[in-house]
């Protein structure tokens, strides 16, 4: 078995913790500010199907990225 981590889980988890880190330091400054959740929204929108892709069983993983060659 593989142990080491996908690139898409670990750009996942970046994502994750830079969304964590801007909603953090931005909830008391600009907090009514409503194109800063819709950018928030999509980055941990993108980080969660960054960490599923990531932690996939390896057949589905392949397949995945076969379907993608094809598209």
């Amino acid at each position: 078995m593989k142990t080491e981590m996908r690139k898409e889980l670990k750009t996942g988890i970046l994502f994750f913790a830079i969304f964590n880190l801007i909603n953090f330091f931005a909830k008391n400054i600009i907090s009514e500010l409503p194109v800063l959740h819709f950018i928030l929204g999509g980055l941990v929108g993108l980080a969660l199907c960054q960490i599923i892709i990531g932690i996939l069983p390896e057949t589905t993983y392949l397949k995945l990225k076969n379907l993608k060659k094809i598209l």
